[in-house]
């Protein structure tokens, strides 16, 4: 496993609880604007981010959260009236063009903007009327991880502050939900450990594979998006992902007996022995993630009991690991990208991080 990923995973846990204790100030000002909706915007890491905390951020602020790709910010977005939005550009390294780009349409249109980066100050915050910098510094291995986590964190903390300010949250239920929190990072080490051991266990197998398909529920998309990109950067082979049900229309099709499907259950999904039933006539490469204790074969647990609003901040690990262990047992160092240059030459980014 690559040191850098091994270092950002091991110290997530210490650093999202520090990033959760120094909150208040942070989101302070925003949270007191009146905001009937939130647009979440970003590229990548970023967008999986919005895409997996949309739904927790409505139920938390009680207002309209949606995430989209900075592609799918046009004018035609805004034509009502916007006063009370506000549109979240995220991007890690703080320089995407696109996001800016979004960023700067949501702005002449009478959007309120805020901006997520580890970056202070960021390219981004030229146009953002509220910096919510995630302070933990410019996350330096090739493929990210704990950033992934921290914007996640971010975006419920903003979620959160305004509806405690707007009503839609009680005091206590504030307070539940900060425990919670904290209860489910002291839990991230041992759920931690237990993939790594897992994937360092199966990583021969599992770097035998020229393609791969994870598959995951509704509640977890954004992680099966996550998850996806980093195999796909880190491993450099086709890995694809889909919500349970989206896989059912029609990409089972492509399966043979080289198919592995990587399937995170979190217990939703009520036909999952009978896809695994089906799926299993055409491959034996079927592995379940779950937040049980088992250890067998290709069914692991995580092993930890987290509220199940939270259980985003698990279920991506063992995929994460796997693009430290996989990548590195097929001989690729996934701190290097194949092209470093890449976002220099093609102009995507102001830096190229």
């Amino acid at each position: 496993m690559t040191d850098s990923i091994k270092k950002y995973l091991s110290e997530t846990p210490e650093t999202l609880t520090r990033l959760l204790n120094n909150s208040e100030d942070l989101f302070k000002e925003v949270s007191h604007q009146d905001i009937k909706r939130i647009i979440v915007t970003g590229s990548g890491t970023s967008y999986h981010s919005g895409a997996e905390m949309q739904q927790l951020m409505r139920e938390k602020s009680g207002i309209l959260v949606e995430a989209y790709y900075p592609f799918m910010i046009t004018r035609d977005l805004f034509k009502f009236d916007t006063s009370k939005t506000l549109l979240v550009g995220v991007s890690q390294g703080g320089s995407s063009f696109t996001t800016l780009d979004a960023m700067k349409i949501a702005k002449e249109r009478g959007c309120k903007i805020a901006t997520i980066s580890a970056d202070k100050p960021a390219y981004i915050d030229q146009v953002a009327d509220y910096p919510l910098t995630i302070d933990i510094g410019r996350e330096l291995a090739g493929p990210k991880t704990e950033g992934y986590y921290a914007t996640k964190l971010h975006l419920l903390l903003l979620a959160e502050y305004i509806g405690l300010v707007n009503g839609n949250l009680n005091v206590d239920q504030f307070n539940n939900d900060m425990n919670d929190l904290k209860l489910t990072f002291d839990q991230f080490g041992s759920a931690y450990e237990k993939a790594l051991k897992w994937v360092e266990d199966h990583k021969t197998k599992l770097a035998s594979y020229n393609n791969m398909r994870i598959v995951g529920p509704a509640s977890l998309y954004g992680d099966v998006l996550e998850s996806t990109l980093k195999l796909v950067e880190s491993c450099r082979e086709p890995v694809s992902g889909f919500e349970f049900n989206e896989f059912i229309h029609g990409i089972y099709n492509a399966m043979n007996e080289n198919t592995p499907v990587l399937f995170m259950d979190n217990g939703t999904e009520n036909r999952m022995s009978k896809m695994l039933q089906i799926l299993g006539k055409w491959t034996d490469s079927l592995y379940v993630f779950d937040l049980s204790d088992a250890n067998d074969g290709n069914h692991m647990g995580y092993g930890v009991k987290v509220p199940k609003q939270f259980e985003t901040f698990i279920f991506p690990l063992v995929f994460q690991v796997m693009a430290g262990v996989v990548s590195k047992e097929r001989g690729i160092d996934a701190d290097i990208p194949k092209d470093p240059n890449f976002h220099m030459e093609i102009g995507s980014k102001k830096y190229n991080h």
